[in-house]
């Protein structure tokens, strides 16, 4: 059985639309994550990340996360997963914070292609079914909205030495159940970063993200 895992600190600068008086507003969140992959044999394993979000570098709370999925590795280098998340979204009234809970089970499709020893390139389809609890009187309420997601994502990769691992990706969001209004379009997140290898199980991840969100 063998472990990999990674660390990751990234800084986001996000642009979020609002639909109705189409203004945009800027937001710099600080995101940090953990990921491990426990290898269960050359086919199976287990993988699963946390990770906290805030918003204006430390100053309020966005999110808190923990997901895991077991994932086979077949054949032409595709890997198939399948797992779960718990998402909680953080929510001000005034002063006020409060937590919202999102279920999210959630299946992937992911293709791997290195051209030569320097370059990889990878696609990843995600599907989720995220349950999204609703707030009345600003209280969380045991009531939730299903919706449906698909998440496309395409990464490059560029290894600069034996240690450190240039990478570039974009990644779009899409609601399929809101094809024919606004809400169709969910986010689009392109990120740029380099990776640093530790030793031969850790990795430490830097990233810069740019979302623009409905």
């Amino acid at each position: 059985m063998m472990r990999s895992k990674h660390l990751a600190l990234m800084a986001l600068t996000v642009p979020f639309a609002s639909e109705a008086q189409h203004t945009i507003k800027h937001y710099n969140i600080l995101w940090a994550a953990y990921h491990n992959t426990i290898h269960l044999d050359s086919k199976w394993s287990i993988v699963s990340d946390a990770q906290v979000r805030t918003i204006d570098w430390a100053d309020q709370w966005l999110l808190y996360a923990a997901r895991t999925g077991l994932s086979y590795s077949g054949k032409n280098n595709f890997s198939y997963t399948a797992g779960f998340a718990l998402f909680r979204n953080s929510q001000y009234y005034g002063k006020k914070l409060f937590f919202k809970n999102e279920w999210r089970p959630w299946e992937a499709v992911a293709n791997t292609l290195k051209a030569g020893k320097l370059f990889v390139l990878l696609q990843r389809l995600r599907l989720e079914e995220r349950f999204l609890q609703q707030v009345q009187n600003n209280v969380p309420v045991n009531i939730y909205q299903f919706i449906c997601r698909f998440r496309y994502k395409f990464e490059w990769q560029y290894r600069l030495d034996k240690t450190i691992t240039f990478s570039a990706s974009n990644e779009i969001f899409v609601n399929p159940g809101y094809l024919n209004s606004t809400n169709f379009f969910d986010q689009n997140r392109t990120f740029a970063g380099f990776n640093i290898a530790l030793n031969s199980h850790s990795t430490l991840q830097n990233q810069y993200i740019k979302i623009f969100q409905w």
